[in-house]
């Protein structure tokens, strides 16, 4: 049994068609129905379902679908799958801002941690002396408390001796 050009045509847009739905797949699987979604994957895969079938129809019933018909689905198809591989450059170029992103903020926080250690140990260190210098103020204002007291005895006592 020999094929026609039309039928080989449309074997092979079918395959294409089923390639694309394929690659939809994958792109669900590696970035997540989220970001992809599952109506792309199934879109494609019933539209080479439907292909599949006029060409299965078109083979036993020995009618051709048009080669016009054909190379239309082919490009489609090429084109599907040529978008299908920019969105998959986009979603990876994404993630990998993501995690670039991610590892900026990481960073960003360490250093924060970092200097508001710094910083509370410099506090504590500025209060601890600022508890000191309050201590030797209050020692400086007894000693001078008691050097004023010695020093009107003193002048009492030399008072008295002159008396």
């Amino acid at each position: 049994m020999s094929f026609s050009f039309p039928q080989v045509m449309g074997f092979i847009t079918g395959a294409l068609q089923f390639a694309v739905a394929g690659y939809a797949l994958r792109l669900n699987r590696v970035f997540g129905t989220a970001r992809v979604g599952w109506s792309l994957f199934w879109a494609f895969a019933l539209l080479a379902l439907l292909h599949l079938f006029q060409s299965i129809m078109s083979f036993n019933s020995g009618e051709s679908l048009g080669v016009e018909i054909e190379v239309m689905y082919s490009l489609i198809s090429l084109l599907l799958l040529t978008g299908m591989v920019h969105i998959e450059t986009l979603l990876k170029e994404r993630l990998l801002m993501e995690r670039e992103e991610l590892r900026l903020r990481t960073e960003l926080e360490s250093e924060v941690k970092k200097k508001t250690a710094y910083l509370t140990r410099a506090l504590e260190e500025l209060q601890s002396e600022i508890d000191g210098r309050k201590r030797v103020e209050a020692e400086v204002e007894k000693t001078h408390k008691e050097l004023l007291t010695a020093s009107r005895q003193a002048g009492m006592v030399e008072i008295a001796a002159g008396v």
